[in-house]
């Protein structure tokens, strides 16, 4: 691995800023559901929880393709202001008023249609300010700090909450979401990128050629991930979840950092978007037909080692086929496609748990993951290697996205044939 591939890429002018400061911002994502957690079960029940984060989770599915376009449309710094003051005047008022049920549901309504659109801004604006062969390497670099924040949070919100209570950690939450989203709108080159173009009515991304396959497969890739979580904590645990369970996802979750740091180093990058799928329907293929918890740890370390450099692979394959100026809306589409998936997929594995045992749901996650590697590319016919496939992306993710003019970069505000560029 080639520590120089980073210390380049993170020596482009504006780009560590822009990336360290929208890891601060979104931190809290390996944070905040923890929080409401405790919050809520001092006062109410799991049931409560339950309502509280499903409507959290609609509202942020619902805001953020809708944020992400205004963002483009308006202005990223605007948006992202915006909104980090709002998300910061819910958390205030979630940690001051009383936790009764009916405010905890509305203000979790709040505080999802109050995310700023911070993922899908980065992952728009960052590949605009690279060389195209270093696409790769921020979106490994991002996937791999997400591994962190979802390891490390929980940690910081156990620690914090054991000191000054969930009102504490929910304190540090929103601290991070506002200044972590404030200092990236302030980012000399936070506009980097957006294209000034005519607005696009009603959900026009959606049928952009190429982008409904890549939400499908990312779609189903999560549903996977989800369902091989609950497959290996039944595995590990039986009928009582035990303290092991959660040192072998942390395993799991080594490897994907390991993997993904391992990915965005690599000059040359070979596999495609397919077979990097392929090789993580293979290994959740031989967990589900491995028994005895050494051989579990040993192979969900390697295992996951796939997992980071597929999803920032589809993340790359996403960048290069939006259209200019929609690639900010595109991911913002990604972000709430994931989030159905990650829902479906716990869901599944929890009537597979229960109907037919531990494996089943790692069987399941097997299938999901060949599916995605069905649907995440056309297929060529032999005798055309070279040939670009009908929606208009290469084998190569690494091909140059059209780069747009001076100053728009998350609307769909473009026409679909357009170009192909970055989500």
């Amino acid at each position: 691995m080639s520590v120089a591939t980073y210390r380049e890429f993170l020596r482009t002018p504006s780009v560590s800023w822009l990336f360290l400061t929208s890891i601060v911002g979104r931190f809290n994502q390996g944070m905040t559901s923890l929080a409401m957690l405790m919050l809520t079960i001092d006062q109410s029940s799991y049931a409560v929880y339950s309502a509280v984060s499903a409507v959290g989770m609609i509202g942020a599915l619902v805001s953020g393709p809708l944020l992400s376009r205004l963002a483009e449309a308006r202005g990223r710094r605007r948006v992202l202001a915006a909104t980090a003051v709002l998300h910061t005047v819910a958390m205030g008022t979630l940690i001051l008023l009383p936790p009764e049920p009916a405010l905890l549901v509305f203000l979790s309504l709040c505080l999802g249609l109050c995310t700023p659109p911070l993922t899908s801004t980065v992952r728009a604006t960052v590949p605009m300010l690279v060389r195209p062969e270093q696409g790769r390497t921020f979106f490994a670099l991002e996937a791999t700090a997400q591994e962190v924040v979802f390891v490390v949070g929980p940690v910081i919100t156990s620690t914090l909450a054991a000191f000054g209570g969930p009102h504490l950690a929910l304190a540090a939450c929103g601290t991070l979401v506002l200044v972590g989203t404030l200092a990236y709108a302030a980012g000399r080159d936070a506009e980097a990128g957006r294209v000034a173009v005519a607005p696009v009515r009603g959900r026009a991304v959606l049928r952009v050629r190429g982008l409904p396959r890549l939400f499908v497969t990312g779609a189903l890739l999560t549903c996977a991930l989800a369902a091989q979580v609950l497959g290996v904590v039944a595995l590990v645990s039986g009928t009582e979840v035990s303290t092991d369970a959660g040192f072998l996802l942390a395993v799991g979750s080594l490897g994907s950092l390991v993997g993904g740091l391992v990915h965005g180093a690599r000059k040359r990058q070979k596999a495609r978007l397919r077979r990097l799928l392929l090789y993580v329907a293979a290994g959740l293929g031989l967990l589900a037909l491995t028994t005895g918890q050494t051989a579990v740890m040993v192979l969900l370390f390697f295992w996951g080692m796939t997992v980071a450099p597929a999803l920032s692979s589809l993340f790359e394959r996403l960048s290069v086929t939006a259209p200019a100026g929609s690639a900010a809306e595109a991911f913002g589409w990604m972000g709430s496609v994931l989030a159905i998936g990650n829902v479906a997929g716990t869901t599944l594995a929890g009537l597979l748990v229960t109907g037919w045992g531990a494996h089943a749901p790692l069987a399941a996650a097997c299938v999901l993951a060949l599916l995605a590697a069905l649907v995440c590319e056309p297929w060529q016919r032999s005798g055309r290697r070279g040939a670009t496939p009908p929606d208009g992306t290469t084998d190569q993710v690494t091909d140059q996205p059209a780069k747009p003019p001076a100053s728009f970069g998350d609307a769909a505000t473009l026409e679909p044939s357009t170009r192909q560029a970055q989500p």
